[in-house]
């Protein structure tokens, strides 16, 4: 059985993460790298709530308006992901870098949390749905 609460688990340490490193360049005196890794994060967190929750919640049903919806919803991700990279790759205030740095860091936090509940699951635990196992064995 795939793990049910993995993205909701993903943003909730994508967001720690992100505070983490956030609060230790900012600590350090860096704060252009701190602000970037906040925005990056921030992009990030927003994507992956949005792939996790928004667009599961808005087809949920099969109507006209959910479709409407859903097209409604994608397409304004695009202005906001947008005006914040316009403002970010422009402002000397923000280093580029860290924005892409943190925009980067929550598929490699989703990435280890799909790692990890594959190396502590039990060996003969079966993966995969029943059509894709080898009936052989």
């Amino acid at each position: 059985m795939p793990d049910e609460g993995l993205p909701k688990r993903a943003l909730r340490t994508g967001a720690w993460v992100a505070a983490l490193f956030v609060l230790v360049f900012g600590l350090r005196g860096q704060a252009s790298i701190s602000v970037g890794l906040a925005i990056g994060a921030a992009l990030g967190l927003f994507s992956l709530w949005s792939l996790a929750y928004a667009v599961p919640r808005v087809l949920h049903g099969r109507s006209r308006a959910k479709q409407v919806l859903l097209a409604g919803l994608l397409l304004a991700k695009l202005p906001v992901y947008g005006l914040v990279l316009n403002y970010t790759m422009g402002s000397r205030q923000v280093s580029a870098l860290a924005v892409l740095c943190g925009v980067a860091l929550i598929p490699a936090v989703l990435t280890l949390k799909v790692i990890g509940y594959q190396m502590t699951r039990e060996p003969d635990e079966a993966s995969g749905e029943d059509a894709c196992r080898n009936k052989m064995a």
